[in-house]
């Protein structure tokens, strides 16, 4: 048997010492170079990374692949491996901290004038805030405002928590909702959205990329929001419509949109969102973490030996029909 380890940024091959000590009789490899993926995941069963539709079929004899994101769109896109039997396991309940994390500081860098204070900081300007009516007025407190949760999965939950921390009433709705914490004021199912959405002054979008979720945040529900709301998406792209989300900012419907995520990425240098007033871009950097590579791993170690022993569902099993 054959475990490949593909190129990735998290250290994921710092198994390998460990795998080689427990499981002598399997070959773990490591392929540090994309292209030469190819080549080496010809005859492994067990595949740790991410692959594209040429990678996948040159997998002749691949029975599962641990993704290391928690989403797993871009291995669905592969006709043949979301259709076929071979096992997908995402690493969901890795990312969910930092996300959260992340959340916060786009909400705070708006609500407590961290942006304009960058701007400033540039220019060599010290504005005075507390005799500028306009710049006053936009600096506000958490306590007491209203958080819309959309999807309520392991992301979901620690947005909450931290929302609790500032003193906000929380309102979420999830596919499934169940086990609602006392300091979350309502979970629903997902047909409550329009109620959360007119209530809620923030709203922080978690769920995961399927056909169901595509653009679930378009021109109707956002304009279904609460007027001067922001809205933030850390999840994937293509749940937000991008160009209804900036119609609501330049209509000054919505006072400020923070997304990490894009329909195209990267972002292309002549996109128009570069240049939108209030809207807030990062990356595709909030589930970052110093800590991610130990969490994947440890849903690996974890299917590997339900693998092995022939267990069947694996941890976070990919529904393929539902896309998650």
């Amino acid at each position: 048997m054959k475990i490949l380890i593909g190129p990735n940024p998290m250290g994921l091959e710092a198994s390998m010492p460990r795998l080689r000590k427990e499981y002598p009789e399997i070959e773990v490899l490591h392929c540090p170079e994309r292209d030469e993926l190819a080549a080496l995941i010809a005859d492994a069963e067990v595949y740790l990374g991410g692959l594209d539709r040429e990678v996948f079929l040159s997998a002749k004899e691949l029975r599962w692949i641990q993704s290391p994101s928690s989403g797993v769109d871009h291995f669905l896109e592969i006709p043949e491996l979301a259709t076929g039997e071979v096992v997908l396991t995402s690493a969901v309940g890795t990312h969910g901290e930092p996300l959260a994390d992340s959340a916060f500081a786009m909400i705070l860098a708006h609500t407590r004038g961290i942006r304009d204070a960058v701007s400033w900081q540039q220019d060599h300007e010290w504005v005075r805030v507390r005799t500028d009516p306009g710049t006053r007025d936009r600096l506000v407190e958490l306590t007491g405002s209203t958080l819309g949760i959309i999807g309520f999965g392991t992301s979901g939950q620690a947005v909450a928590k931290r929302a609790a921390a500032f003193g906000m009433e929380i309102l979420a709705v999830d596919l499934s909702p169940k086990n609602k914490p006392d300091y979350v004021s309502a979970l629903w199912s997902s047909d409550h959205l329009d109620e959360l959405l007119a209530r809620s002054d923030y709203v922080v979008v978690t769920v995961p990329y399927t056909e169901a979720t595509e653009r679930m945040m378009g021109p109707q529900e956002i304009a279904q929001m609460k007027r001067g709301a922001m809205l933030v998406g850390i999840s994937r792209g293509r749940i937000i419509d991008e160009d209804a989300a900036v119609a609501a900012l330049r209509d000054r419907r919505l006072a400020a949109v923070a997304l990490d995520v894009f329909a195209q990425e990267p972002l292309p240098g002549d996109s128009e969102l570069w240049e939108v007033d209030g809207l807030l871009i990062t990356p595709h950097i909030a589930g970052i973490t110093q800590f991610e590579g130990q969490r994947v791993l440890s849903i690996f170690y974890e299917n590997l030996d339900r693998f092995l022993r022939g267990e069947r569902p694996l941890r976070n099993q990919v529904d393929k029909e539902r896309g998650f």
